[in-house]
């Protein structure tokens, strides 16, 4: 082997490992935290995250403060690159983390209802990081937000979902679906027992999710009860 090509050989292997090292640290992992994780010197890591994001496998989070996967991984493992989302929806999110002490996360859905349903990351609570984003994403059966995805993608319209232990043991996640405002407001009066809607419902558009400890998981009533207005209010900018 030449030296240029065992050089060459090194940088591939050691971007791949700076994209799976994003992929295990979501969003908002910096290029020092990377640098100091992989064992990288700090002017190789800056060298590639450059170019991995001139070339679209890493974007830059809103805040600019560091990284996600970009829009070309997203062909690759179904994990979409940190979407922009509006600054309406952050003073919600904000307010909101204001006055829990648990983490408080947004996710988006795309082609909710439809065979090619997906998740993405829109607000990510920076107190609380995700512990396996990638799995999330692509494994709808063991997160709250992918349970919830696919009740209504099976025509059924509950008020919640949860997931106790399957990231975490001892902890777990309750999501509430964000619906279209343009028509909820008007049905807001037609639900049937068992906490379903009735049909004609309102798009689902995304997800509000409380991570907490199992016990306030599974004393749900009180977690539905404060995630009810802002998920309202979100449905009003996303919707």
């Amino acid at each position: 082997m030449s030296p240029a090509f065992d050089g060459a050989s090194r940088s591939v292997l050691s971007a791949l490992a700076i994209l799976e090292e994003v992929a295990a640290a979501g969003p908002g992992v910096t290029a020092a935290d990377i640098s100091r994780n992989l064992g990288l010197s700090r002017s190789t890591t800056y060298r590639l995250v450059n170019l991995l994001a001139q070339e679209e496998y890493l974007v830059r989070t809103a805040d600019l403060g560091g990284f996600a996967l970009g829009h070309k991984i997203d062909r690759f493992v179904g994990l979409a690159a940190e979407p922009t989302v509006p600054d309406k929806v952050r003073e919600v999110m904000d307010q909101v983390r204001s006055s829990l002490r648990f983490g408080l996360h947004l996710f988006g859905y795309r082609n909710p209802g439809g065979t090619r349903a997906r998740i993405t990351l829109l607000d990510i609570d920076p107190d609380y990081p995700l512990n396996d984003p990638a799995r999330l994403v692509r494994d709808h059966s063991a997160s709250a937000v992918g349970r919830l995805l696919t009740e209504y993608t099976l025509g059924r319209r509950p008020e919640f979902a949860t997931q106790v232990g399957e990231f975490v043991p001892g902890f777990g996640c309750l999501a509430v679906p964000v619906l279209a405002s343009s028509v909820e407001d008007a049905r807001s009066g037609g639900e049937r027992s068992g906490g379903e809607r009735s049909r004609g419902e309102p798009d689902l558009v995304a997800a509000l999710v409380i991570a907490a400890p199992a016990h306030r998981i599974e004393a749900y009533a009180d977690l539905v009860a404060v995630l009810d207005e802002p998920r309202r209010r979100l449905g009003q900018v996303l919707g």
